[in-house]
């Protein structure tokens, strides 16, 4: 017996299998709802004679469509390599998801069929990624990576899947979270070190351009890859500062140079054309270079290149440089982010809760 029943404002029709029925079915009823009646009756009459006739056909077996393109019958190397051809080019820090996303696509998950990939597939790589060594930031950045794919398929392609990472994100151990921001500073002597670890490198040109990068870095707390991109127009020659056009928040910088910073700009830059780079490496040159050569021969191998950003940073508020001067000499959105780049020593911290006029009237 079929029934039409109003729900609220909407109308909802039930049609039953009659016993006579001898095709396949999800189950012995089938219900739709309307907003109008006559929608629903028509659906009822229409739906109850197929299912007389004895052709009728449950929509509830048919496959599922899952978009354009058959994208859940790829692999999801497949949909790697499209999103890092046709999304990443169009981000900052571009060189760096491209590696990512080729590295993701050599792993086991990416090899099977996107229809096929479960959240223990994602589980099993976090695990494995973790009993590899890898902090938790990376792994977390390799997820979320993953996780763009996915929406970029759901929103961008029409794939009607779902998100594997946005599951595996509520459960227990989910995606990790990094345990602490890092606070890295530089020892006495190393500085000096790194500086004579500078000048032992072998190849000139680069030797030269490191006399000027090092201090560049040190001193103003520019990003590497800020720094990298600065062409000789750029630095503000009367006021000692250089313009940073598109920082990797999007928006226009001017980063005070100190002396030595913007000596070591005005010897590289000297003759050289307005429009040509003041640094010809590239981020990822640079990198391998102090990983590989410079902290080496400095005998601090534990010492990021990015740790010069937090070092260049808390220099700057261990001298009394207020949040708002900071925020616009380093470039963030944020007093929060800000935070996590300043790392006062024991003795900067002491300094500045009790200033030396007032240790000597306490020693009076």
């Amino acid at each position: 017996m079929s029934t039409l029943i109003k729900r609220g404002r909407n109308w909802t029709a039930t049609a039953r299998l009659p016993d006579t029925f001898q095709g396949p079915a999800a189950s012995k009823s089938i219900s739709k709802t309307f907003q109008k009646k006559d929608a629903a009756k028509l659906w009822l009459s229409s739906t109850e004679t197929a299912m007389k006739l004895g052709n009728w056909r449950d929509p509830r077996l048919e496959l599922k469509a899952y978009g354009p393109l058959g994208w859940p019958e790829k692999r999801f190397a497949e949909a790697l390599d499209d999103y890092r051809i046709k999304v990443t080019p169009e981000k900052k820090g571009a060189s760096q998801e491209v590696a990512m996303l080729q590295m993701l696509a050599r792993e086991e998950f990416a090899q099977k069929r996107i229809r096929d990939l479960m959240v223990s597939d994602f589980a099993d790589f976090r695990d494995a990624r973790d009993k590899a060594g890898k902090s938790a930031s990376t792994i977390r950045n390799n997820l979320n990576t993953i996780s763009a794919v996915y929406e970029w398929l759901i929103h961008e392609k029409a794939v009607d899947i779902a998100n594997p990472i946005a599951s595996l994100r509520k459960r227990r151990r989910g995606v990790p979270q990094p345990t602490g921001h890092r606070e890295r500073r530089l020892l006495d002597g190393e500085e000096e070190a790194i500086a004579q670890a500078i000048e032992e490198l072998p190849v000139d040109p680069t030797r030269r351009q490191w006399r000027a990068l090092f201090p560049l870095l040190l001193d103003t707390g520019m990003r590497l890859g800020e720094a990298i991109s600065i062409e000789c127009a750029w630095i503000r020659r009367d006021y000692g500062f250089v313009f940073i056009p598109d920082s990797k928040n999007g928006s226009v910088r001017h980063v005070a140079l100190s002396d030595r910073a913007y000596a070591g700009l005005l010897e590289l830059t000297d003759g050289e054309p307005a429009d040509s780079k003041v640094f010809r490496f590239t981020p990822w040159v640079a990198k391998d270079a102090w990983r590989n050569e410079i902290r080496v021969r400095a005998g601090c191998q534990d010492l990021r290149i990015h740790d010069l950003r937090h070092e260049a940073l808390s220099r700057m508020a261990a001298r009394g440089a207020e949040l708002k001067t900071l925020m616009r000499q380093s470039g963030h959105k944020t007093v929060a982010v800000l935070m996590r780049y300043l790392n006062p020593t024991p003795a900067e911290q002491r300094a500045r809760l009790f200033p030396a006029k007032q240790n000597v009237e306490l020693g009076q």
